[in-house]
Order: structure tokens, then C-alpha cells, then sequence
């Protein structure tokens, strides 16, 4: 739970805020582009993180906890050199 962030080398950036009630919010911002948000809940079981969105949707990944502050998150059926995202506080 908490309010995470992770940068890509392209300088895009991501926000994910997981609450106790599994709900969440996500956001994506393009480096020089307007956020895009969306919402829902969210469920974790071992370590996969399925976040299903408000509108209609999905996003399921397989999360690796780095400590207490950080974390991988990489899309399920992505591609094996997919670096995925890193999370942290």
C-alpha cells in the first residue's frame, strides 16, 4: 500500500497509489505530455498485482519487492526483455 512513483529512460513517469480499501489510482505522463489517469481496485495474490480499472480493463503484473521502498513491476506476457517498471517510495 502506499504512494509509489517509477521514470523510464525516456522520462516518462508513473504514479500508483494503492489504498487498504484495494482501490487504486494510476497515472502515466509522456515526457512533455498531459497525465493520463485512470482507476479502480486492485488484488494481489503471491506476486501478481491485478489492477482492474473503473472503465473497463486490466492491467496484470507479476511484482518483485526490492525492500521496503522499491518494487518491479512487469506486465504478465511481456516480452523476457522487458526491464518492466521500477517502483518506489
Amino acid at each position: 500500500m502506499g504512494a509509489w512513483k517509477a521514470i523510464r529512460d525516456d522520462g516518462s513517469k508513473f504514479n500508483l497509489t494503492l489504498t487498504k480499501d484495494a482501490t487504486f489510482k494510476w497515472s502515466f505522463s509522456p515526457k512533455g505530455q498531459v497525465a493520463q489517469e485512470f482507476d479502480g481496485t486492485y488484488s494481489v495474490e503471491e506476486n501478481v498485482l491485478a489492477l482492474e480499472r473503473t472503465d473497463g480493463g486490466s492491467l496484470i503484473a507479476e511484482v518483485t519487492p526490492a525492500g521496503r521502498t522499491q518494487f518491479n513491476f512487469k506486465l504478465l506476457g511481456a516480452p523476457e526483455d522487458d526491464p518492466g517498471l521500477e517502483f518506489s517510495r
